[in-house]
């Protein structure tokens, strides 16, 4: 009966009419080892192996949903993910020499369905594996949401499940955490306080990301057997990867509901795209062209240089 309850409030809480943003935070079955490399790896190997009700856990490295209400309109379900089998991924680690660049390289992505989320949605709200963050909107910012989740289908980054680094804003498609975050970056809702709590940085040693014509020194199959090193100091060759992470999303909700009431900040009148519409439909077609395939040591280490000197462009 608890479990009934917290799973009504998620779908009717207070407020249940009124213009709102909820974020559907899904935590990992276990949480992610972060401590290092190997430890990440081997981590999220076993959760790839988590079943609830018998049935294959569906987001072993925990995610993000959302769910948009304007008024009376019908609600509004998106939740990024890749289309990429398992299977696929482990031919890359196995065959491509893919490592943890795997966190970089951006896949064929879609949106899960309002009836896939809603499957889902009941049976891990009662075992606590999903925490709402509602944000109570006025009608001009709930609008805004509604054109970008249109603007995210037509201009094609809803066909691009974006690595870590990739920005939604920038037309270079996102991840499942990413892509709840720009709402909120789209209502300038993004503040420092809410990117610490909510962001995860990781300085990845350079040795440990495979490139075209130069594989990782530590592969896949490397991490699974024990092998492992610390994450990059600042004096070596690194880059810095900074990401949304739903496991933090999670805690930083707290308990099982949380609300903001934002109808007081009043909505951006900056476009929602930072150029063009042809430029950035030509962004995203880049990007969506350049998905799963090993990267350069120059895509590796600026992630824009291309697009930048494609488009003279550079965010």
């Amino acid at each position: 009966m608890p479990g009934l309850l917290i799973f009504l409030l998620i779908l009717f809480p207070f407020h249940s009419f009124a213009d709102h943003l909820d974020l559907l935070i899904y935590r990992a079955p276990a949480p992610l080892n972060w401590q290092s490399p190997g430890r990440l790896v081997r981590s999220m190997t076993k959760n790839l192996s988590a079943q609830v009700d018998g049935k294959d856990y569906p987001h072993p490295i925990s995610h993000v949903n959302i769910r948009l209400q304007c008024g009376w309109e019908k609600p509004v379900y998106r939740g990024m993910t890749s289309i990429k089998s398992n299977g696929a991924y482990l031919w890359d680690f196995l065959m491509k020499g893919v490592s943890l660049d795997t966190m970089l390289i951006n896949q064929t992505g879609r949106s899960y369905t309002e009836q896939e989320i809603l499957t889902w949605l009941k049976p891990l709200t009662e075992k606590g594996y999903v925490r709402q963050f509602r944000l109570i909107l006025n009608s001009d910012q709930c609008t805004r949401l509604r054109r970008y989740v249109d603007l995210y289908q037509s201009t094609g980054l809803i066909n691009i499940y974006g690595g870590l680094r990739s920005d939604p804003l920038l037309g270079q498609g996102a991840g499942c955490s990413a892509f709840a975050a720009s709402f909120l970056r789209v209502l300038d809702l993004d503040s420092t306080k809410l990117r610490q709590a909510w962001q995860r940085t990781l300085r990845i040693p350079l040795e440990l990301l495979s490139v075209k014509h130069e594989r990782a020194r530590i592969s896949f199959l490397g991490y699974l057997r024990g092998k492992d090193r610390p994450w990059a100091s600042p004096q070596e060759p690194h880059i810095l990867l900074k990401f949304w992470d739903p496991e933090k999303m999670f805690h930083w909700v707290g308990g099982s509901y949380r609300e903001w009431d934002v109808r007081d900040h009043n909505s951006p009148s900056k476009p929602l795209l930072p150029w063009s519409r042809e430029v950035f439909e030509n962004t995203v077609q880049y990007h969506f062209t350049n998905r799963r395939r090993l990267l350069t040591k120059e895509e590796v280490l600026n992630t824009s240089s291309k697009t930048c000197r494609n488009f003279q462009k550079c965010p």
